[in-house]
Parts: structure tokens; C-alpha cells; sequence
């Protein structure tokens, strides 16, 4: 399991966590919902579960559902700040080995 984060990514990561007080708070990574296009993720702050899989990436802690790790092998963060979407967006690539 691979998670990329862009340099704004991490930045915003990075004042959002402390406007929060939370920089030792894990993030998890969720199917937000389901689509035509496949499903969209989101992240949010939680705590780990027993069955969760953990990744590290530099500072951050992010969490993930065994499902999610099952069926996708990297994931990518971006922030955008424009007129027409302003956040987080997280993208999944299944890779070559899931049908």
C-alpha cells in the first residue's frame, strides 16, 4: 500500500492537524461514496481500529479499512483552492492485480 501526497497536500495537512491541536491524530482514508466513474474516497480524523492497516508518510499517520487494502494499491492526495474546488481530493489506483 502506497500513499502520495503533493507538496500542497502535505502543506495544508500540516495547518489543518495543528489548527485542530490534533498533528498526532490518524486520517483515515474512507469510500465517501459510488458512482459511474467508480467510488470517491474522503479523509477524515479517526482513530485505528483493530482491523485497520496503517500507513506512514512522513509525519502522518493514515488509517485504512482492510477492504480499501484489499482492493487498491496506491492512493494519492491532493489539495486544490480554486472557484471550482476548494479541499482535499483523494484518488485510488487499483494497479494491475485486482480485477
Amino acid at each position: 500500500m502506497n500513499i502520495e501526497l503533493t507538496q500542497v497536500a502535505r502543506e495544508e495537512l500540516r495547518k489543518y492537524l495543528e489548527s485542530k491541536n490534533k498533528q498526532d491524530s490518524a486520517l483515515r482514508i474512507y469510500v465517501a461514496g459510488l458512482g459511474w466513474s467508480g467510488p470517491s474516497f474522503g479523509l477524515a480524523l479517526d482513530e485505528q481500529k483493530d482491523d485497520d492497516s496503517i500507513v506512514k508518510v512522513d509525519d502522518f499517520t493514515f488509517v485504512l479499512d482492510q477492504d480499501i487494502v484489499n482492493n487498491f494499491d496506491e492512493f494519492n492526495i491532493d489539495y486544490s483552492n480554486n472557484w471550482l474546488r476548494r479541499g482535499f481530493q483523494v484518488t485510488a489506483d487499483r494497479g494491475g492485480s485486482h480485477c
